[in-house]
């Protein structure tokens, strides 16, 4: 029926909103780490990994002009706008930070 239905999408969109949350959370790890590791090696500044706190202020890494707001599935990378990463999908098909397949782009609306 048709309640039942709408249930499910609803259990199903939670899902994914706390899937986005986690690889939000796994990549701001990554990120610290990864500027951590840097800092230890005596990089420059200029050389450093940038983190920000908020996903949605960093610029996408193909065009460096829109905000990040596409999360690449299978891999979980947020990294580009949803412009680009369909580009993305349907040209090289591999994401540009660890060149895993894309199967597919989701749209990323986080709550403010």
């Amino acid at each position: 029926d048709l309640r039942g239905q709408m249930e499910q999408m609803q259990r199903e969109m939670l899902e994914l909103r706390n899937t986005v949350k986690s690889c939000i959370d796994m990549q701001l790890h990554f990120q610290k780490s990864v500027t951590q590791d840097f800092s230890r090696s005596g990089s420059s500044a200029e050389q450093r990994v940038e983190t920000k706190k908020d996903p949605l202020q960093r610029k996408c890494c193909v065009c460096l002009e829109m905000p990040v707001d596409s999360l690449l599935y299978r891999c979980g990378h947020m990294c580009t706008c949803l412009k680009c990463a369909h580009e993305l999908q349907w040209s090289s098909k591999k994401c540009p930070i660890c060149m895993a397949p894309i199967v597919d782009v989701v749209r990323a609306f986080l709550d403010s």
